[in-house]
């Protein structure tokens, strides 16, 4: 008996816990260009050399600066490849270092942001006014994708397009005086996608949901003990 009762305690021990553990996720992270660029968000980076230094080798549009505050704006793409996805999309997001953006000129400074085609101006422009910016400043961002975005991340490439708009800003050599320029140049760092899946195959079983079971498990395993309790009288 004493045998048979460790079975069963065992038994629901495992039922219990299979349905208390999450279902399998996986995490895919693609980086381009130097998200360990050696200075911190925040700071005011020299051109000579730590921003030559961190673009050194990088892949385009990631290995130096791009536009120019008296000429022209940053107008650049990437794509991030990665394996198709099967499996379910719990989660995405883009992350985006970024040196001279300027956004602490008069306006807005991004023209435009998109991931295939999906408009993200006004959440990056919501994050470029909401600190930093100031010139030759290094920030990063991160923006959480809607889930209505998923399924453009599902063929495994994501194309990334960002245009930067004037005015920028400029430091005087001489006093230190910063003023606003016609156009907005800058310097891409680094960006990053990272998607959280679930494997289709493994259902989520919430803690809610198992709950119950646990509670069933152990009123069936009293049941047990006490109809052996009886036998023995």
């Amino acid at each position: 008996m004493t045998k048979m009762r460790h079975t069963l305690l065992t038994a629901t021990f495992l039922m219990a816990l299979g349905g208390l553990q999450p279902a399998a996720a996986a995490i895919i992270s693609v980086t381009l260009g130097n998200d360990t660029p050696g200075f911190a968000d925040g700071s005011v980076p020299s051109v000579f050399p730590q921003l030559i230094n961190a673009q050194s080798g990088q892949p385009a549009p990631f290995e130096s600066g791009k536009g120019s505050d008296l000429f022209a704006n940053l107008d650049e793409s990437w794509i991030f490849n990665y394996a198709a996805i099967g499996d379910t999309i719990l989660s995405a997001s883009l992350t985006l270092g970024i040196a001279d953006h300027d956004s602490q000129a008069t306006g807005n400074q991004v023209a435009l942001y998109e991931i295939d085609n999906n408009d993200l101006t006004s959440a990056l422009n919501t994050g470029f006014e909401a600190v930093g910016g100031g010139d030759g400043e290094y920030n990063v961002y991160s923006l959480d994708l809607d889930s209505g975005l998923f399924a453009d991340l599902t063929d495994g490439m994501a194309i990334i397009e960002l245009t930067l708009l004037g005015p920028g800003l400029q430091t005087a050599l001489i006093g230190g005086a910063v003023s606003e320029t016609p156009s907005n140049g800058a310097h891409l760092i680094f960006s990053t996608l990272t998607i959280e899946t679930r494997d289709i195959t493994i259902p989520a079983v919430p803690i809610p949901a198992a709950l119950p079971l646990f509670m069933s498990a152990l009123f069936a395993l009293g049941l047990f003990r006490r109809r052996i309790s009886g036998s023995r009288v």
